[in-house]
């Protein structure tokens, strides 16, 4: 018997094979009669929510496990080979000066003189290289990542950092070697960063004001990324409270806000004071200027209590005496000058990495993030790191919204922290969530134009 024929008009029957291709591949579609026909899956999709969610949300198991300094490249794998089959990927205007700043991290491989920095080197690079898909990732994430998807996977981090806070009160300096570490080979573990991230503890127990104080780190490798990644998950928990669509308890985060204030004194980290102060007293001048009559009384009277709270408690004197006992600022001041001194030695793509000092000191390029990439990646490194972010600052200014605007301020305390603090790993994506909600927000609301032209890639 000869085939069947279709009698349906050629226009019903061209509109059928169009439903046909564009039905997702787990569909069941009857097989046609003749040759196969391969159906593409529609490369628009949504992006999926699984490698964010377990890149940021369950941190705190990477740290247990040794993992947490590896995850975020891990699990920006199955981010860039999602996006590599879209069609078209918006990037944001400003985005040459984070080019500029791959091409010096590239460029000072060159300046690499030993095994030990040259797996430090490759570690950094990728992270580099992940948070810049990670980026992307968020800023093409429509209803795949929405907004408040990555709102709730920060606020979840900025939870477990507030709970690694009383952790260290509990159980103090106490460590231990994780899964990793036995796995690491040892020619790895001869590296500094490597070797603390595989060996974690929960707090370092330190006598800087005349009585030892444990300083919280959980779930992150040192006391100063815990106090940095607190000033800049905060304004995220403010975010939950503003959006109920974020699906997080309000009462949970307010009583959060508050317990957070206890292991952010304890912690002395007095460039969690200077950055978050600074970030929330914009917000409230930014808040005011705009109208907003009700989050003008909240700041008002979270103003008052903390202000009691200090007064009543031992916690004004802890704050008081910090201050008073600023003897590492001259180490500070030195490690600044030996890191300009070194720059101007290889001014182009600097050293590669951080390098010892034959002061005693930490090694120079650790203090802040603005004099390590200044002296690791040279005066190109530090225009293009420093340019991307302060033009983001710049461009994600406009906010209509009281979650973008947050989002704004969580760049400023980025910047703010850029003098004193590293960047590397767990700010730098704190910084960038923060870059694609804002410069999201702002272009669906205002409609602005934020981004670049659509890339090619994947089409």
């Amino acid at each position: 018997m000869g085939r069947a024929l279709d009698l349906a008009p050629r226009g019903a029957r061209r509109r059928r094979q169009d439903v046909v291709t564009s039905l997702d591949l787990t569909d069941s579609v009857p097989a046609p009669i003749g040759p196969v026909r391969v159906v593409r899956p529609e490369v628009d999709a949504p992006l999926p929510e699984w490698p964010f969610m377990l890149m940021i949300a369950w941190l705190p198991l990477w740290f247990v496990l040794g993992l947490s300094g590896f995850t975020w490249i891990i699990f920006a794998a199955p981010m860039a080979a999602s996006l590599v089959r879209r069609r078209g990927l918006v990037l944001p205007k400003g985005f040459g000066f984070w080019v500029v700043f791959l091409v010096a991290v590239g460029g000072s491989v060159f300046s690499i003189d030993s095994a030990p920095r040259l797996s430090g080197w490759v570690l950094r690079t990728g992270y580099y290289v992940a948070v810049t898909v990670f980026l992307i990732y968020l800023l093409n994430g429509k209803e795949g990542v929405p907004v408040r998807t990555i709102i709730r996977g920060f606020t979840y981090l900025w939870l477990a950092t507030v709970a690694g806070g009383y952790l260290a009160f509990l159980v103090g300096d106490l460590g231990f070697r994780s899964p990793m570490a036995y796995l690491m080979p040892a020619g790895l573990l001869q590296n500094e960063l490597i070797r603390t991230m595989v060996t974690p503890s929960f707090a370092d127990l330190q006598d800087i004001i005349g009585f030892p104080v444990p300083r919280p780190k959980a779930p992150f490798p040192y006391t100063n990324s815990w106090g940095s990644m607190l000033a800049l998950l905060t304004p995220f928990a403010f975010m939950s409270l503003t959006d109920p669509r974020v699906g997080l308890s309000p009462k949970l985060i307010r009583f959060a806000l508050l317990a957070s204030i206890i292991p952010g004194v304890i912690s002395l980290n007095r460039g969690l004071w200077l950055s978050l102060g600074i970030g929330l007293v914009y917000a409230a001048i930014r808040f005011g200027v705009g109208g907003d009559s009700k989050a003008i009384r909240n700041s008002f009277l979270a103003l008052i209590f903390v202000a009691l709270l200090f007064t009543i408690t031992p916690l004004g004197d802890v704050i008081v005496t910090r201050i008073d006992t600023g003897h590492s600022n001259n180490d500070r001041f030195e490690l600044v000058v030996d890191a300009i001194d070194g720059t101007m030695e290889r001014p182009v793509f600097g050293w590669g990495a951080p390098r010892p000092n034959d002061r005693h000191l930490p090694s120079v390029g650790t203090h802040g993030q603005a004099w390590f990439v200044m002296f690791s990646y040279g005066f190109v490194g530090a225009i293009g790191y420093v340019g991307m972010f302060a033009t983001m600052l710049w461009r994600t200014r406009r906010q209509p919204t009281a979650v973008g605007l947050w989002a704004h301020v969580v760049i400023l305390v980025g910047m703010v922290q850029m003098a004193f603090y590293l960047h590397v790993p767990h700010q730098m994506f704190v910084m960038m969530a923060a870059v694609a909600v804002a410069l999201r927000l702002q272009a669906s609301t205002l409609g602005d134009d934020s981004f670049a032209h659509r890339s090619r890639l994947g089409s």
